[in-house]
C-alpha cells in the first residue's frame, strides 16, 4: 500500500466539512432565535378581578333637579386588587346613553375607591350634589332613572381592559 497516495487523496474530505458547516450554522441559527425569545422578558399583564357593578342610589331633590346625586356600587368578588389610590395606573370611563364617554382617573377617585381587594364592596359618585361642587374630578352629569351607563375600568400600565360593565339606573 502506497501511504503516499493514501495521504494525497482528498476524495472524502468535502462532504465531512460540508457537514461540519451545516451543523454549525444550525447550531449558530438556534442559538440565535432562543436568545430572541427568550430574552424578551415576561409581558405585563392588568390585574384579573371579577368585579360586579350596579346601580345605586339616585336622588333628584325639587322640581327643577337641582341637587342630584347618583352612585354605583363596585364589589370584589374574586382576584387582583385594584389600585385607585395611586395617579396613573387605574382609570375609569363611564359612557351614558352611548355618549362620549368621559374618564375618572385615580386622582379624582381615590376617595371613593381607594384600593379595590376581594370582598370590599365600594360605592363610586357618579354626580355630586350641588353643595359639594367644590370636591375633585370630573363627575357624569347626564345620569337620570332610566338611564344606561357603561363602566370601563382600565389599567394603564398595560392599558388593558379590566372590567366592562353595562349598569340600567
Amino acid at each position: 500500500m502506497d501511504f503516499k497516495k493514501l495521504f494525497m487523496n482528498d476524495k472524502a474530505v468535502s462532504p465531512v466539512i460540508g457537514v461540519i458547516l451545516m451543523v454549525a450554522i444550525t447550531v449558530i441559527l438556534a442559538a440565535a432565535i432562543g436568545s430572541s425569545v427568550f430574552g424578551q422578558g415576561t409581558a405585563q399583564s392588568a390585574p384579573q378581578a371579577n368585579l360586579d357593578i350596579r346601580a345605586g342610589d339616585i336622588y333628584v331633590n325639587g322640581g327643577n333637579g337641582a341637587d342630584t346625586a347618583a352612585s354605583v356600587k363596585i364589589e370584589h368578588l374574586g382576584g387582583d386588587s385594584i389600585n385607585f389610590e395611586t395617579a396613573g395606573t387605574t382609570k375609569i370611563m363611564v359612557s351614558v346613553d352611548g355618549d362620549n364617554s368621559k374618564t375618572l382617573d385615580s386622582s379624582s377617585i381615590k376617595k371613593d375607591l381607594g384600593v379595590l381587594s376581594v370582598g370590599d364592596v365600594k360605592t363610586l359618585r357618579l354626580i355630586e350634589e350641588d353643595n359639594d361642587a367644590g370636591k375633585d374630578g370630573p363627575y357624569i352629569e347626564d345620569v337620570v332613572r332610566g338611564s344606561i351607563v357603561n363602566i370601563k375600568i382600565i389599567d394603564l400600565k398595560t392599558n388593558q381592559l379590566i372590567c366592562d360593565k353595562t349598569v340600567r339606573f
